[in-house]
Order: structure tokens, then C-alpha cells, then sequence
């Protein structure tokens, strides 16, 4: 079975957008390396994820118009994705401005409740989260943009975790 893929993106953009990609890495790596001021740091990440958000948004205001499940999936999958990136960000912060007086806080109260704590360990779980919804977005908008998306459901594990799945109907019909 062969499908024909037709998507509305100009020839070079591929490569454009790869190359800027590798260049504001490098740039913010050097930069960072001199100046070492995390603050530097934070507002590059958080324009990184800022862009990649505004570009998701792009695509949804496009998909709206031709497909409204796959629109709402994505809605759900896009908010998910800014609740972790956002919430994580905020996380990164606190523990940034408070580290001192939150490690003392670790060092008085029960062991059990210590990991509460620990600010940092949640910015990277918040972190992992929002790019592993990043990805099935990105999975999500290549069965739409290939005609495909009507063969998979949106589903969840534990309310948080999406994943994509073979409908069942198809799964009969294949």
C-alpha cells in the first residue's frame, strides 16, 4: 500500500532549520562558557521552548480547519507538553533562587519527606515529560500531514503518558 505524501513545507526549510538549530546551540554553549551566569542559560532554554511552542501552535490553526479531532488531540497533547515544560521551568527557578534555604529544609525534616524538596529532580522529570509529549506531537502531526491520522487513536497511561495506537477497526480490516 503506497501514500502519497503531500506537505506544505518549502524545499531548504529542512535543512534551514536544522543548521539554525545547531547554531544557536553552539552559540549559547560559548556564550554560557564565558559569562556562567545561569540565569543566561535559563531565558535561552525557555526561548528555545517558547519558539517550538508558537511553530506547534502554527500547525494546529492549520489542522483545525481541515480535521477537529486531530485538532483537539493535539490541543490536549500541546497543553500537556506546556504544563510540563511550564511547570518544570517554575520548578528550575525556585530551586534556583531558594537552594540554600531548601537543602537546610532537606536536612530537618523526615527522610521520607526530603524528596519534596528536591526541586531540581522534579525540573527534570517535568523536562523528560514535555519532550516525550514533544515527540509524540511531532508523530501525531506526520500521520496528518500523511493522511494517516484517522488509522491511529490518541490514548493514556495513568491520565499523563500519551501514546499513539493502530485503531482497532483498522487493526481488523489490515
Amino acid at each position: 500500500m503506497s501514500y502519497q505524501v503531500s506537505i506544505d513545507v518549502k524545499t531548504g526549510t529542512d535543512i534551514f532549520v536544522a543548521l539554525a538549530l545547531v547554531a544557536y546551540s553552539a552559540i549559547v554553549t560559548l556564550v554560557y562558557l564565558q559569562i556562567r551566569k545561569p540565569v543566561f542559560h535559563q531565558v535561552a532554554y525557555a526561548l528555545e521552548v517558547f519558539l517550538v511552542l508558537i511553530r506547534s501552535m502554527m500547525h494546529q490553526m492549520e489542522i483545525r480547519k481541515t480535521n477537529w479531532r486531530a485538532y483537539q488531540d493535539m490541543q490536549q497533547l500541546f497543553w500537556l507538553g506546556v504544563g510540563a515544560f511550564g511547570g518544570a521551568f517554575a520548578l528550575w527557578n525556585i530551586d534556583n533562587i531558594f537552594c540554600t534555604g531548601l537543602r537546610a529544609m532537606r536536612n530537618v525534616v523526615p527522610a521520607v519527606i526530603g524528596p519534596f524538596f528536591q526541586l531540581h529532580a522534579y525540573w527534570h522529570i517535568g523536562t523528560a515529560l514535555g519532550c516525550y509529549v514533544s515527540i509524540v506531537y511531532q508523530q501525531y502531526l506526520r500521520l496528518v500531514k500523511l493522511g494517516r491520522v484517522d488509522e491511529y487513536r490518541l490514548r493514556w497511561v495513568a491520565l499523563v503518558i500519551p501514546y499513539l495506537d493502530k485503531d482497532v477497526k483498522q487493526k481488523a480490516s489490515d
